[in-house]
């Protein structure tokens, strides 16, 4: 979903959720600047981007919208939330019998052995630990938006406990980054098991 800088754009992606009944949803490439909390119609929208006076054609960003059920979630536990940088933002939510953390991400693309982009890549994977790491032990990690990685049937084979059957690609450089960062911090990649 590109850009949600107008507020047009986010009342038409609120009209979707709302469709489909969507309580919790991560979007990538807002192009929206600077971070913060807004309400459009009954959805929260906790977002962040490059600082303003960074202002360039590659915004990048990232949001997560919260349905009222979601929003009220997020209020009970304190309204905790961290906008980690223009890639990462992390929200927690109450629920039962754990509480929630929500990432959403948005990886930088596959360095393909160029040096800038592979310490860009570097950098993402650097906060995103320092984020994990600072998340309470007891709450369940739910990581959405887009790795831009590749996993393929090769790796179901070798890690099937995080990579399922469903695999379409030969991995890339950022799936083996993705695959080496679920086996450190015990995650899954869900859309290879459906």
């Amino acid at each position: 979903m590109r850009s949600c800088l107008r507020k047009v754009k986010k009342e038409l992606i609120v009209k979707q959720l709302k469709k489909h009944r969507i309580q919790v949803a991560a979007i990538s490439e807002t192009s929206m600047y600077d971070s913060g909390v807004e309400t459009i119609g009954d959805y929260t929208v906790i977002y962040s981007g490059m600082p303003m006076e960074n202002k360039t054609k590659q915004a990048h960003g990232v949001a997560i919208f919260l349905d009222r059920q979601a929003t009220g979630a997020w209020k009970n536990l304190g309204s905790i939330w961290e906008a980690v940088s223009g890639r990462i933002v992390m929200v927690r939510l109450e629920c039962k019998p754990v509480n929630v953390t929500l990432i959403s991400i948005y990886s930088p693309v596959n360095p393909n052995g160029q040096k800038d982009a592979t310490e860009m890549v570097d950098a993402f994977y650097t906060k995103l630990q320092s984020t994990i790491d600072n998340i309470p032990k007891d709450d369940m990690i739910l990581i959405m938006g887009d790795f831009n990685a590749r996993v393929g049937a090769q790796q179901h084979q070798t890690a099937h406990g995080i990579i399922g059957p469903n695999t379409v690609d030969k991995i890339n450089e950022n799936g083996r980054r993705l695959l080496d960062f679920c086996s450190i911090n015990d995650l899954v990649i869900c859309n290879t098991f459906f």
